[in-house]
């Protein structure tokens, strides 16, 4: 039986925390096939893994909240999650795409457990109104009416570049100051397609889904690169702040924690400040 520290909020202390990851070590295994066909799950793991990307699509998600998270905080995230493994009988969504457990210290934060729908939108230059074959708004209302406090979709953008005649002007800025002094640089030209796209798939989104549905428009990269290769750099998430649900499920929030407490090694821990 599962204690929780106290209803609401709920929260329940890990018997056995987990030492997380260093860098440089293995999160992931997938097939060499997903990556090269640039599978949905693929390509979620890529987004989870860039941990600044992830970082500020989750500051998008949950403001108020990550603003004041304390030291020794931060979340567990685990891709793929068979909703039967938390809903017993329950056939819709058949996964979570993504689901993120939030902590401080030894505690999980359930009551702020987010669980988000991936699409993969797959662009180009030539096609640059492309979508995914639907928004995901029907899983994301499934998720919610199965009890998560809190339901994003994320939409993750590949694609390839602009041809050079199409680049635009883009601004500079360089920090000259350990207190934030800043200075105007020239001009540069850029690509920017990737800000192009992410504008599109969010507005398509936002007309879309219902308020209380969190959002995030991310792009990964170019079709010509690995969707591990970060040398291209960060583009900022365009995000809406998931907003909580009217009803929480206790007893899918329970199954949450049992999960967790049973398998940590699934969650890959992203804490909220670099380690000392």
């Amino acid at each position: 039986m599962l204690a929780f520290l106290s209803i609401p909020p709920m929260r329940y202390r890990l018997t056995n925390r987990a030492r997380p990851l260093q860098d440089g070590e293995p999160a992931f295994a997938i097939p060499v096939k997903m990556l090269r066909h640039r599978h949905e799950l693929a390509a979620t793991i890529s987004f989870i893994t860039r941990r600044k990307l992830f970082g500020l699509s989750y500051w998008g998600l949950q403001p108020g909240y990550f603003d004041r998270m304390p030291q020794d905080s931060g979340v567990l995230v685990r891709p793929a999650v068979p909703i039967a493994e938390l809903v017993p009988g329950a056939t819709f969504p058949g996964d979570i795409d993504l689901l993120i457990v939030p902590y401080e210290g030894n505690e999980l934060v359930l009551d702020r457990t987010i669980a988000i729908e991936i699409k993969i939108v797959r662009a180009s230059f030539a096609k640059q109104g492309k979508s995914p074959n639907d928004f995901g708004v029907t899983q994301a209302t499934a998720l919610q009416k199965l009890g998560f406090p809190y339901v994003a979709i994320a939409h993750l953008i590949v694609s390839d570049q602009s041809p050079r005649e199409a680049w635009r002007p883009a601004g500079l800025v360089r920090i000259i100051g350990p207190d934030g002094l800043a200075e105007q640089l020239p001009d540069i030209e850029t690509d920017w397609l990737p800000a192009d796209l992410m504008e599109r798939s969010f507005g398509r989104m936002q007309a879309t889904a219902p308020e209380p549905i969190g959002l995030v428009a991310a792009y990964l990269g170019p079709n010509d690169e690995n969707l591990f290769d970060v040398a291209h750099g960060t583009w900022f998430p365009l995000c809406r702040a998931a907003q909580s649900g009217a009803k929480s499920n206790s007893a899918l929030l329970a199954a949450v924690a049992a999960l967790v407490e049973r398998r940590q090694d699934y969650f890959l821990d992203n804490p909220r400040y670099d380690p000392a």
